[in-house]
């Protein structure tokens, strides 16, 4: 899309991971995790902020918050779909239910973690949302080559 930044695959040597939340003990209890891997760890406390910082910086991955202010994780994930090869995103919430997962599910979303979040889980999740997304983006990468 015009504008928007998208950056191939090889150009970017760590990944990075952009959380969407205002509360700054789940930003701090997220960078804390992330913070034992090679991983770049970003947090924004609204959309609006978030997506001026989507714009500038190759993110793959963006965990948010179930609710955000002046918005929910339904906005983000309308509002990543902008991009060329947008990032997965994952929904954390305190009350994730069956009801709830299954929404994240069917709107686009890649995945729903559970707060307070569990070390292994955030790791395991975020990898293979970072692996999808690689996936997604190299199939998307061949058509373009082959068109």
């Amino acid at each position: 899309m015009k504008g928007l930044v998208s950056i191939p695959l090889a150009d970017k040597a760590k990944l990075e991971v952009l959380s969407i939340n205002e509360n700054p003990g789940d930003c701090a209890a997220l960078r804390s995790i992330m913070g034992h891997t090679n991983w770049v760890f970003h947090c924004e406390p609204d959309l609006s902020r978030a997506m001026q910082f989507l714009a500038t910086h190759f993110v793959p991955v963006v965990t948010c918050s179930k609710q955000l202010p002046g918005g929910t994780w339904e906005d983000v994930v309308a509002a990543v779909r902008r991009f060329a090869n947008p990032p997965e995103v994952l929904v954390y919430a305190r009350q994730a239910d069956e009801v709830l997962w299954m929404q994240v599910l069917n709107a686009g979303a890649y995945d729903l973690l559970r707060v307070p979040f569990e070390q292994q889980e955030v790791l395991r999740v975020i990898s293979l949302a970072y692996r999808a997304w690689k996936d997604r983006a190299k199939v998307s990468m061949s058509m373009k080559a082959a068109s």
